[in-house]
């Protein structure tokens, strides 16, 4: 049982080195010092602006038209969003069905096995459809406002978080999942931004 342990710990321990080396060789590549190092190598070298714009402007749209998730065909017909539980307690269930009926009865079901309670418990609110999640959403995504929650004007304020996926589509999981590596990306680099101040 302690070599167990100890494997365990020499695990994390190994995982955590690595994960704090790759984050000191990022903030060391995004380091004023670094930049300027690079941008006097490359000083010395006439470079053609016009043609390397046009390039990169080309490979932006490339880019942008191939990049991100796209919801399934499935997801758009069948898709519902259900809010679980009260207050605190409140969890955002995505699930496949064929209407609005059917969705809260799997649902109810699915959510009574889950928790270990007799069906009139569970407690269902905000049953929505792919299409009423679209048409309240406010992100220039469509697809990403399934996963919105509260807005403030035309922001979201607030993401479901750790949602439960009663569905295996792997559109879903690869938009929410697209979604918060966008979020990961966006806190990151507002905290080196704060470092740099």
């Amino acid at each position: 049982m302690v070599r167990t342990d100890l494997a365990v710990l020499v695990g994390v321990a190994i995982l955590a080195l690595v994960s704090l080396l790759a984050c000191g060789f990022y903030v060391h590549r995004c380091s004023d010092r670094y930049r300027n190092r690079n941008r006097k190598r490359r000083s010395g070298a006439p470079i053609k602006v016009r043609p390397a714009i046009q390039r990169i402007d080309e490979l932006r749209a490339k880019a942008e038209a191939t990049m991100g998730t796209q919801l399934s065909h499935r997801c758009k017909t069948s898709l519902y969003r259900v809010i679980s539980g009260h207050g605190r307690d409140e969890s955002i269930v995505f699930l496949m069905a064929d209407s609005r009926i059917a969705a809260q009865k799997e649902a109810i079901a699915a959510l009574a096995a889950i928790h270990c309670i007799a069906p009139h418990d569970v407690s269902l609110h905000g049953l929505a459809s792919f299409r009423d999640l679209i048409d309240g959403g406010v992100s220039e995504d469509e697809d990403l406002r399934i996963f919105e929650v509260a807005w403030e004007g035309a922001s979201v304020t607030v993401w479901a978080e750790h949602p439960l996926f009663l569905t295996d589509d792997p559109s879903l999981l690869g938009k929410w999942a697209e979604l918060y590596g966008d979020l990961a990306r966006e806190l990151a680099t507002t905290a080196i931004e704060r470092a740099r101040n």
